[in-house]
């Protein structure tokens, strides 16, 4: 076989850009198997091609951006400090921890940390960073919620005991004592404070 006629024939950038057929994609993977010469210059195409994107690269609008961010992660995840979605039992924790070390990278080597990641009148979100116990405390006119991203905690609410690690979601009756030890720190979470007059 003529390799270089192979070469020529624009084969393999169509195998590179995944615009062959299953048969004929199975077929030059056979052949790049055998042909060490086609592996190399397979690798050389793959390089030039994330050359050429990388070169002629354009930054999203903040807009396409946010809808880009919206379509990987779901309508649970977005950071905006206009527009929220709540935080709840259902909630996929991999994705916000995703998130939002992606925003806060600095959380990640935090030992205390609080950001606001989004708020509207009715709902306000934190990412809450601690490695101290939360003291007792009681709300007499919002709930809060917090869905934990990290590490592992007690939670004492109107003394009944209970522990929270990844995954692990809980909501605050208004006007009940509540505090949370840490076990094993820190605690990464998402804290969200809901209006009771909403």
């Amino acid at each position: 076989m003529n390799l270089q006629t192979y070469i020529e024939s624009g084969i393999l950038e169509l195998y590179v850009l995944n615009m062959l057929d299953e048969t004929t994609n199975a077929e030059v993977q056979e052949m790049i198997l055998r042909f060490p010469e086609l592996a190399e210059e397979t690798a050389s195409i793959e390089k030039a091609l994330e050359n050429y994107a990388l070169q002629n690269a354009i930054e999203p609008s903040a807009d396409l951006k946010r809808k880009i961010e919206q379509k990987l992660f779901g309508s649970d995840e977005i950071l905006s400090k206009n527009e929220i979605i709540p935080i709840s039992e259902l909630s996929d924790y991999h994705k916000w921890y995703d998130l939002v070390t992606a925003h806060f990278p600095h959380a990640l080597q935090a030992e205390n940390f609080a950001e606001l990641i989004a708020e509207n009148d009715e709902l306000k979100q934190l990412l809450v960073v601690s490695s101290f116990d939360i003291e007792e405390e009681s709300h007499a006119d919002e709930y809060e919620s917090f869905l934990i991203l990290k590490g592992r905690c007690r939670c004492t609410v109107d003394n009944h005991v209970f522990y929270l690690e990844p995954g692990g979601y809980t909501q605050i009756p208004l006007k009940t004592n509540h505090r949370v030890e840490i076990i094993n720190g820190p605690v990464m979470a998402i804290v969200q404070y809901r209006s009771a007059l909403s």
